[in-house]
């Protein structure tokens, strides 16, 4: 009776602490991380979501921990580049809280969220979907501290050698069957015990040398990185709304234009032009630096970089008065 009154109040204790507004599904109330994050997203500014995020970090160091050293074995990560791996979660931790887990119509939480119960899964599949991007894109290398001689480059030098012998031959791209069999059999030949020193190959293996796509619907080694997302109902009264920005800022360079006295020794930048920059990705919840601006643009001289940052200010403070019951709302 005393361990069934414990547990009992150990639950409430544990649901006592999701925010009250939580709609969580309640059979995820009392799972890992759910609760921290649940608080998290319910924050109000911007000051109390990073505290609330320091203290997730310090209580849960030694899961975290772990799930660090899960991520760093399977993405082949260098053993010893303890902050590399850190940094890939915490850049996927706020992606997630970002672009993922928030409302994205009204304060609060998103559905996704709500029905989520292993957090610790997820978020380790996603660093290892940001590890796998950065290599993808050659930014990362094999090991991240020993170049290009752990075994999965070894395997993978091999099997495009595989590949090139097979076209060489058959004068034809192998399918993945083919390239597997001619693999291990070459490898067989060639090789006093292929099977312990890590050279051969599966077609499931052999599919994880490819990028996975995060929204692809079809992930057949990622199962835990697929997800039904929900449709956002407010995205498209949000693109009204910047479409009248910049259609502000494009009134504003005609005014400038009309009070022009002299005709100016270099091309302006225009105000419009900075705002379609800057909105370009709205959707995804990613808005550009005034560095990335002055590159998207291409403006080298000293002039038109500062333009771009007047311009940007400007455009900020259009913004705030179109979104102001948003603020408003949080």
């Amino acid at each position: 009776m005393t361990a069934l009154l414990l547990d009992s109040a150990a639950r409430l204790r544990r649901r006592a602490e999701h925010d009250r507004r939580c709609e969580c599904d309640r059979d995820t109330l009392e799972t890992p991380w759910k609760a921290e994050m649940c608080q998290i997203l319910h924050a109000r500014t911007r000051v109390e979501k990073r505290a609330l995020l320091d203290e997730f970090l310090f209580a849960h160091e030694a899961a975290i921990a772990r799930v660090l050293k899960r991520a760093q074995h399977i993405s082949h990560l260098d053993y010893r580049d303890k902050d590399l791996v850190f940094s890939y979660f915490g850049d996927a931790l706020m992606r997630m809280l970002e672009t993922r887990w928030r409302a994205k119509s009204e304060p609060g939480t998103s559905p996704i969220f709500n029905y989520s119960r292993n957090l610790p899964t997820i978020l380790e599949a996603e660093t290892r979907y940001w590890i796998r991007e950065d290599r993808r894109k050659g930014l990362l290398n094999g090991t991240a501290g020993v170049p290009g001689d752990s075994s999965h480059d070894r395997r993978a030098k091999l099997v495009k050698r595989s590949r090139e012998l097979f076209e060489a031959e058959y004068a034809r791209t192998p399918s993945d069957v083919e390239l597997v069999d001619f693999h291990n059999t070459r490898m067989h030949a060639t090789r006093k015990d292929a099977a312990r020193q890590s050279v051969l190959i599966t077609i499931r293996g052999l599919g994880s040398l490819r990028s996975i796509p995060l929204e692809d619907p079809s992930l057949f080694s990622e199962d835990r990185l697929a997800w039904r997302d929900v449709p956002d109902e407010a995205a498209s009264e949000r693109t009204e709304r910047i479409r009248s920005i910049v259609a502000e800022c494009a009134r504003r360079d005609a005014e400038r234009e009309a009070a022009r006295i002299r005709a100016p020794k270099r091309q302006p930048v225009m105000m419009a032009s900075v705002a379609r920059a800057f909105f370009a990705h709205h959707g995804e919840g990613e808005f550009p630096t005034r560095k990335e601006l002055v590159a998207e643009l291409g403006v080298t001289e000293p002039a038109g970089r500062r333009e771009i940052g007047s311009h940007l200010n400007e455009i900020l403070a259009i913004s705030r008065r179109r979104f102001a019951d948003y603020r408003n709302a949080q």
